[in-house]
C-alpha cells in the first residue's frame, strides 16, 4: 500500500457523504465530515517488510435522525480504518560458514647433486730465459790542468788617527763648611727631693769657615794615536786543479728475464646442478560454504477495524427555497 492510511480514510468519507444526499436536484453540497484525529493516523509501515493488503468491509450506511426542523442533522456513520500490528514469523535465509578441507598437490623442488667433471683451463707458467744486451757505460776520469785565479790577500796596515779623550783635571776652590766648636761644661740642677748635682754638658756652637778643597773635573782634549787594520789585496795566481772528464763506452751483458707462457692442463672439479624432484604433498585450505538457516523477524500487519464518526449534515429545506434558503429556513 503506497498510500498513506489517512488519505484511504478520507477518500472512503467522500464516497459516502456523495451517497446521503436526499435529493438529485439539491444544489447545496454536503459539508465535508471531519478529518480523523492525529490518534487515527498510522505510521506507514516499514520499508524492508511488505504490508499485508487491508480487507474491504461494507461501509454501513448513515443512520439518520428523526425528521426534524429545518436545520443541521448530526449523521453517524461506521468507517473502517486501518491498524497496523507486528507479529514474528520464520524466515529461510543463507549464511557462510568457513570449513577447513585437504587435498593433495603435486610439487617440485629443487635437490642440489654435485659431480667431479674434468675441465680444461689455460694457465700462465712462468719461464726464465736469457739474452745479449748491449749498454753504454760511463767513468769519469781526471786530468791536471793549470788555469790564472785571482785571490784576496789580507794584510795588516798600521794607520794615524785623532781621538777625543776624557781625562781629569785638579782644581783648587774655596767650600763654606760648618764645625762645631762647642766644650764640656759642668752644671747644677736640683732633683725633686732638694738634692744638688753637678753634670757634664756638651754646649754646642756652630761656626762657618771657608777651606779650600781640591776637586777632579773632566776635561776632553785631542791626542793623535795608531791602530791596526786588516786590507785586502788583489793577486793573480796559478793554480793546478785535477778536473773530471766522462769516458763512455759500450758493452754487452747477458741478462736473465722471465716471461709467462700458456699451458692447457685438466683437473677435477666439482659442479653441482639442480635436479627437479616431484613429489605429492597434503595442503590444508579453508572454503567458505553456505548452508540454509532459519531465523525469527518482526513484520508489520495492517488490518482494517470499524469506527463510529460523527458529522453535521444541513438538508434541504422542506418549503422550496429553490437554489439558496430563506431567513424562513432557519439557517
Amino acid at each position: 500500500m503506497k498510500e498513506r492510511p489517512w488519505l484511504v480514510l478520507c477518500a472512503t468519507i467522500l464516497a459516502m457523504a456523495s451517497l446521503l444526499r436526499p435529493c438529485a436536484a439539491q444544489t447545496n453540497p454536503l459539508p465535508a465530515p471531519p478529518l480523523p484525529s492525529p490518534s487515527d493516523k498510522m505510521a506507514p509501515a516499514p520499508a524492508q517488510a511488505p504490508l499485508q493488503a487491508p480487507t474491504q468491509a461494507p461501509v454501513q450506511a448513515p443512520v439518520q435522525a428523526p425528521a426534524a426542523a429545518c436545520g443541521p442533522q448530526m449523521m453517524t456513520c461506521t468507517v473502517m480504518v486501518p491498524q497496523v500490528t507486528y507479529k514474528t514469523v520464520t524466515v529461510p535465509g543463507m549464511v557462510c560458514r568457513p570449513e577447513t578441507r585437504q587435498r593433495n598437490v603435486t610439487v617440485c623442488r629443487m635437490v642440489p647433486e654435485t659431480q667431479m667433471v674434468t675441465m680444461t683451463d689455460t694457465v700462465c707458467v712462468p719461464e726464465r730465459r736469457t739474452k745479449v744486451v748491449n749498454y753504454t757505460d760511463c767513468r769519469m776520469t781526471y786530468e791536471t790542468v793549470n788555469r790564472q785565479v785571482t785571490v784576496e790577500v789580507p794584510q795588516m796596515e798600521t794607520r794615524q788617527g785623532t781621538r777625543t779623550v776624557c781625562k781629569p783635571m785638579a782644581v783648587q776652590e774655596m767650600r763654606t763648611v760648618c764645625r762645631n766648636v762647642g766644650q764640656w761644661e759642668t752644671r747644677c740642677f736640683t732633683d725633686c727631693c732638694g738634692c744638688t748635682h753637678n753634670c757634664q754638658v756638651w754646649a754646642c756652637k756652630v761656626v762657618t769657615e771657608q777651606v779650600p778643597v781640591t776637586v777632579y773635573r773632566p776635561q776632553f782634549v785631542e791626542e793623535p794615536y795608531q791602530y791596526q787594520v786588516m786590507v785586502c789585496k788583489t793577486e793573480q795566481r796559478t793554480v793546478t786543479e785535477q778536473v773530471a772528464k766522462p769516458v763512455y763506452e759500450t758493452k754487452s751483458r747477458e741478462v736473465s728475464y722471465v716471461v709467462p707462457v700458456a699451458k692447457q692442463i685438466q683437473r677435477q672439479v666439482p659442479r653441482t646442478t639442480l635436479k627437479p624432484v616431484t613429489e605429492e604433498k597434503t595442503v590444508s585450505y579453508t572454503v567458505m560454504v553456505p548452508q540454509r538457516v532459519e531465523r525469527q523477524v518482526t513484520v508489520p500487519v495492517c488490518t482494517m477495524v470499524p469506527k463510529q464518526v460523527s458529522y453535521m449534515v444541513q438538508p434541504a429545506c422542506g418549503n422550496g427555497c429553490g437554489a439558496g434558503c430563506s431567513p424562513g429556513c432557519g439557517w
